[in-house]
């Protein structure tokens, strides 16, 4: 099995995601999908409630509730199978659900006529102003950020190289571009060109292709990109995270 020095982490750990506490493009890549999970929870359940009391007819009430649930769900299942789109179903759920909301309503004009009551003008105040809020929010937090590729995207290494996961610094991240370094010892006697050909095959063959990759979808245009780079016999692996679509660059080609 492929042994991995963790001695430098005794000195300085570091984790596998180093995240600015604000910066929202970091939390979500160290909570993962449930962080999408929940943002789709938190937008939709006020949208659900508010809908339920401006409604008239009992009969379009409960179809629009059972049809934002279903979103729901359909939005929670999507995000765990496709969590590169996270950022991009929760969009869609959001304008879904509202689209689902107005078509409730011009429904119960056509049946019931306009609403003069307060009953339902508090809710759709409160709806729109919650609608501000999130649109406002999504806006502001979703700025691209660079960040810390996690260790694991190269890592485990074959069998019989040793891998040693190097602390990072403060001056590894810039405005742009956050970078961590992992060292790569290999076998005895083997030859630093043949440890650096072995390197190059392997991080192919973990889907790095040529060196650069997305980790969004659509609107999320940030990547990551890795190094290889021989020196006195080992390998140094540079894994950087980048705010930028970087995507077209040849690391590892």
């Amino acid at each position: 099995m492929s042994g991995v020095d963790h001695s430098g982490d005794q000195r300085q750990p570091v984790p596998e995601t180093v995240a600015d506490p604000s910066s929202f493009e970091d939390h979500l890549r160290s909570l993962g999908t449930i962080s999408f999970v929940l943002l789709v929870l938190i937008a939709i359940g006020p949208i659900l409630l508010l809908s339920l009391l401006m409604s008239r007819v009992p009969q379009i009430r409960w179809v629009t509730a059972l049809i934002m649930t279903g979103l729901t769900a359909v939005a929670v299942t999507l995000i765990f199978l496709l969590p590169r789109g996270g950022r991009e179903v929760l969009l869609a759920c959001l304008v879904l659900a509202l689209a689902t909301v107005v078509c409730s309503r011009v429904a119960e004009r056509r049946r019931l006529g306009p609403n003069r009551q307060t009953r339902a003008a508090v809710p759709s105040y409160l709806l729109a102003g919650w609608l501000f809020v999130v649109l406002c929010s999504l806006t502001m937090l979703w700025r691209p950020a660079p960040f810390y590729p996690a260790a694991d995207t190269v890592l485990p290494l074959p069998d019989g190289l040793q891998a040693t996961v190097n602390p990072v610094e403060d001056g590894d991240c810039g405005s742009g571009l956050c970078t961590r370094t992992i060292t790569v010892t290999g076998r005895p006697g083997q030859t630093g060109q043949d440890l650096y050909a072995e390197m190059r095959r392997h991080l192919q063959a973990r889907g790095w292709g040529a060196g650069c990759r997305p980790v969004g979808w659509l609107l999320d245009r940030a990547s990551e990109c890795v190094e290889v780079t021989p020196a006195d016999g080992q390998v140094t692996i540079a894994l950087s995270g980048s705010r930028d679509d970087l995507r077209h660059l040849v690391t590892i080609g």
